[in-house]
This record gives C-alpha cells, structure tokens and sequence, in this order.
C-alpha cells in the first residue's frame, strides 16, 4: 500500500465519539483496520514475507506456513510489547487528537479508566514520541531565532531555544543554556543553510554558530519592538506554548521531560488547521518505524 493509500485510509479514522464508536464497535474492528492499515489487509511474515499465515493468541499472533515464524501484529510498530487491546489504544490516540489543545494525563486516566496516574502518563509520553516525524524537512527561507524560558522562579526556569518560519512552521528544543556550541548544534538540527537567520543581538548568534547562513541582526528597543517586531513569530510561539502548558498541563511539567511537551507543542501548532486527521496520519507513519516499548530518556541535547 503507497503512502497515500495509508493517508486515505486514516483519513476515515473517526472525528466524533459516536463515529468512533460505530467503527471501532469490538476488538475484531479495531484488529482488522490495523492490520488494514499496516499490511493492506494480510499480514505476511516478518521472517520470510510469506502470506500464508494462521492466527493464534486471538488474532494477536500469526505463524507462518512457510518458515514457522510467529508474528505479532504489534511487533516494531508504536505499541510494540503491549497487552492492552487496540481498542483502548485507538481510543487515546482518539482523544489526544481530538482536542484542540491535546489532553492531560489526568483527564487521560479518566476517561480511560485507568487504576493509576503512571499508566496514563506513559501512555501520553509513548504517543508523543509518534508526533515527532524522522527526516522531516528543516526550517527554511526566512527563520527567526530566540530564546525563552519555561516555567519555575529565577534559576529554576528552563531555556527554551525557538525557530520560527514566518507564517509557518517552529521548532523547539530544551537548552542547558544559549551558547554558541548549543546555538550551532540547534541550527544544525532544524534550520537548512540556504535558510536566512534573523536573530536579535546575541552575541553567540554568529558565523560559527550559524555557518554559511545568511544572517540578519536586528537589534530593537522596546518601543521598536511595538511598532515591528523584528522575532514576533518566535514570541508568539513562546506566549502561545506557555498559555499551553498552563491551560492544558496545569503548569506540571518538569525540566527532565520538557522537550517531550515541546514535540507535542510543536506538532500542534505546525497543524492547527486540523486535530484528528493529522495526528491519526502522524501516528500512521509511525507504526512501522522501530522499537516503540516506552524506556524514559535522558533530557535531549539541543
């Protein structure tokens, strides 16, 4: 199946809780698009790519007639390891998707019935991790770049490094502090050369920092700022993530996994002109891609 089978495919994924509940009425329903979804409705071998193959376990598991391997539907994929049905699965992405400003574990764990906070705080972590797209393309043209801090008093707030296409997309990433090397490593990351930088008159923001990039330095008072700002993308970005996490996450997120709020945060706001369908596509893509059991991760390097 092409890429934009799959897209069209999960374009159907339900929108209103009564659509989702019409289509994904049992366990069978749910089994049966992911397997839709996944291998074109018939699962092969992951051994041998045979596509004589018999279901045991319940449908969860499938060995082939060909070499004896057995299958798991969930294998490599998003919820590799899992014992929950599909259908609590597709609920959550259901419900992350669907609200505009995504979901607390909180209102997670509630709506989902689940005996303790933990399991619904990884289960949001675990899909996060799916909004983030290996490859995607880097920021490019005209990029404003800045700084903002996140959260706590003083010292205890973290620093937020900011790209921003004007009118389009933003990247963002959880930085120890704005030096040149961290500066450099986060232009690398997400801002293509051919791209022109606009910075403000940070001292680190330089040749070595942001290479062969064009770069404009824009130096502004506060009365400048009111007339044109010169970084307004950036700090809308920043504003709108703040009322984010404060409205949606209550404040209560720690330094040691910001930059997962931030993937979320960014996912959203580069799709805002629509909530299921992307986030039902972004997590499509996601399926096949790897070994997905939860592990916690250090604090990404910018």
């Amino acid at each position: 199946m092409s890429t934009a089978q799959q897209d069209e495919l999960w374009r159907g994924f339900p929108r209103t809780a009564l659509e989702f509940e019409e289509q994904f009425a049992s366990e069978e329903a749910c089994r049966a698009y992911w397997i839709e979804v996944r291998w074109n409705g018939q699962v092969t071998c992951q051994r041998c790519g045979g596509g004589k193959v018999w279901p045991l376990r319940g449908g969860r598991l499938y060995e082939c007639a060909g070499c004896g391997h057995q299958t798991s539907l969930t294998a490599g994929s998003l919820l590799s390891g899992t014992r929950k049905p599909f259908k609590a699965w597709f609920r959550a992405i259901f419900e992350i998707g669907v609200h505009r400003h995504g979901i607390s574990a909180k209102d997670l764990q509630r709506i989902m019935g689940f005996g303790s906070y933990k399991t619904a705080w990884t289960w949001l972590h675990k899909l996060r991790r799916a909004m983030v797209r290996p490859g995607r393309e880097p920021l490019c043209a005209i990029v404003q770049l800045d700084e903002g801090f996140i959260g706590g008093k003083g010292s205890e707030k973290s620093m937020v490094l900011v790209g921003a296409e004007p009118g389009g997309r933003v990247r963002l990433a959880h930085a120890e502090n704005n030096d040149q090397a961290t500066l450099k490593r986060f232009a690398g990351a997400h801002v293509a050369e051919t791209a022109q930088a606009t910075t403000d008159g940070l001292a680190s923001y330089n040749a070595n920092s942001l290479g062969e990039r064009r770069h404009e330095k824009v130096v502004q008072t506060p009365g400048q700022k009111q007339q044109k700002d010169a970084l307004q993308h950036c700090h809308w970005a920043i504003s709108n993530l703040k009322r984010w996490l404060l409205g949606t996450h209550h404040g209560a997120v720690s330094a040691k996994h910001l930059q997962a709020y931030l993937d979320e945060f960014a996912f959203r706001y580069n799709r805002s002109y629509s909530r299921i369908l992307v986030t039902a596509v972004g997590f499509r893509r996601r399926l096949g891609a790897g070994d997905w059991r939860f592990r916690p991760r250090a604090r990404r390097r910018t």
